[in-house]
């Protein structure tokens, strides 16, 4: 099926079996400004910057659970219950999570300067885990099983922490 209408300036043709050409939009349907010259690769490169990833709420839920159990174990055990990075063991160069259970255990015992020394974003995870679990109590929330995040945040806080730990994280110098 193939649909065409006359615009003042344009053609428009629109099938249900492909999108447009970016060329044949109109003015008005078009998202950029009228004195935009458009490339071939317009309609993509937004569609990969607008991107945003489908994060399941349920399996979260019992991760943060996880999480949470774990580092309250690792409070009272001598030891990690958690075996190290194998990143870290292996090349000695630390992963963008190196840390972040050091990280919850000093939070857990309030101890946040030392939290944000392991890791910054630790403190950052042991919140979100914690919003995720009180949201998870309330009822009318319970029916959210999907979270959208933007690709290109969680690209850039991989980066940012990734960064840090091999350069500026005084635990790993």
């Amino acid at each position: 099926m193939t649909i065409t209408k006359q615009g003042p300036s344009a053609t428009f043709r629109w099938s249900s079996v492909r999108r447009p050409e970016p060329e044949l939009m109109m003015a008005a349907e078009h998202p950029h400004s009228a004195d935009h010259v458009h490339s071939s690769d317009c309609a993509s490169r937004r569609s990969r910057l607008a991107a945003t990833m489908a994060v399941p709420l349920g399996p979260l839920r019992w991760l943060v659970v996880g999480c949470l159990g774990l580092a309250a174990v690792g409070l009272v055990l001598p030891f990690s219950p958690i075996p190290p990075c194998p990143l870290l063991t292996i090349t000695g160069v630390p992963c963008p999570l190196c840390g972040m259970t050091r990280s919850a255990r000093s939070v857990l015992r309030f101890d946040l300067s030392s939290s944000l020394q392991y890791q910054p974003f630790g403190l950052l995870a042991f919140l979100c885990g914690l919003i995720i679990l009180a949201l998870w109590a309330i009822p009318k929330t319970r029916a959210v099983s999907v979270i959208r995040l933007p690709v290109a945040a969680v690209v850039a806080v991989v980066a940012v922490s990734w960064v840090w730990n091999i350069a500026f994280n005084p635990t790993f110098a």
